[in-house]
């Protein structure tokens, strides 16, 4: 009989993938969104039959209490909070909710940066350590719950650099500017977020061997001049780069983003990738992705 999961924000990059990769290998899902009349949400029904829309918040038990029913396995992402503990909050709703409908199997998305050592020292700003400590204690969280757990640390999202996202993260890039704090041999740990919902997939497949441990998903490491060559060969149109100075960065002491781009050295050899094909899922290089994301890659 096929098992059932609940996958939470569904339509994000990570959701998205999961309800995919889930659908594909036989599970049942019940695909948790905001808004099960948007397009983004319908659009998932298109991966299998098997797809459910359950509208709802973490922050509303009783739609929580609906949308797990029936369910063996979950998957949480969240976004960060910058301002409160809503995170820790609602996984914590999650958690006692799954724990109640006997739940065999509780997959978290967090991040890479906590397979560090000292990944709170490395992240102690208060404009930055929101990013990380919610994550922290969320991971605590579902470690603690009883209910057997893997946590997927997944690291720097492909997505980053294609629309809409790229606006945010890296304003200036639409145009064919690309102004960063990153160095031109920084190597950063790249994902496709599709990866993502294949290696669940495979966690929620092979319980036994996944149970009780953190698992890195990377995809390939890049240094940043390999990014900026593969966006120029992607787009067709040669990048404007600037690297900020110690002086620049010294100016954006305030702005979440660059101070992300700093610390990004910190990162630097956690990603085995033999570690990462060790595992038998395919891996999505850089271009691959570009080439399947085309139609967001910028400069237009």
């Amino acid at each position: 009989m096929p098992k059932t999961a609940l996958v939470t924000r569904a339509t994000g990059s990570q959701g998205k993938s999961v309800v995919k990769h889930l659908a594909k290998s036989g599970w049942n899902v019940h695909a948790f969104v905001s808004d099960s009349t948007s397009e983004r949400a319908i659009a998932l029904k298109v991966f299998s039959e098997r797809v459910s829309l359950y509208q709802g918040s973490l922050s509303d038990t009783a739609s929580i209490e609906a949308a797990i029913k029936g369910c063996d396995a979950v998957f949480l992402a969240q976004m960060p909070s910058w301002t409160d503990d809503s995170e820790t909050r609602e996984a914590g709703i999650l958690l006692d909710t799954a724990k109640a409908a006997d739940v065999t199997h509780f997959a978290v998305s967090t991040q890479l940066g906590l397979s560090h050592s000292d990944v709170e020292k490395i992240f102690n700003h208060p404009v930055l350590a929101p990013a990380v400590t919610g994550k922290i204690a969320v991971e605590k969280l579902v470690r603690k719950s009883g209910i057997p757990w893997t946590a997927i640390r997944a690291g720097w999202f492909n997505t980053n650099v294609t629309l809409p996202v790229v606006d945010m993260m890296y304003p200036g890039l639409s145009e064919g500017k690309f102004v960063t704090s990153y160095t031109l041999d920084l190597v950063i740990p790249t994902v496709d977020p599709d990866d993502i919902g294949a290696f669940t997939a495979m966690i929620f497949n092979n319980p036994d061997k996944y149970t009780g441990k953190p698992v890195d998903v990377v995809s390939e490491n890049l240094t940043v001049a390999e990014i900026v060559a593969e966006l120029e060969r992607a787009s067709g149109k040669k990048l404007d780069v600037h690297y900020r100075t110690p002086e620049e960065n010294e100016k954006e002491a305030n702005n979440p983003f660059v101070l992300g781009q700093l610390v990004m050295k910190n990162l630097e050899g956690l990603a085995d990738m033999d570690e990462m094909k060790s595992h038998g899922v395919p891996l999505t290089s850089f271009r691959q992705f570009l080439e399947k994301n085309k139609d967001t890659v910028v400069p237009k």
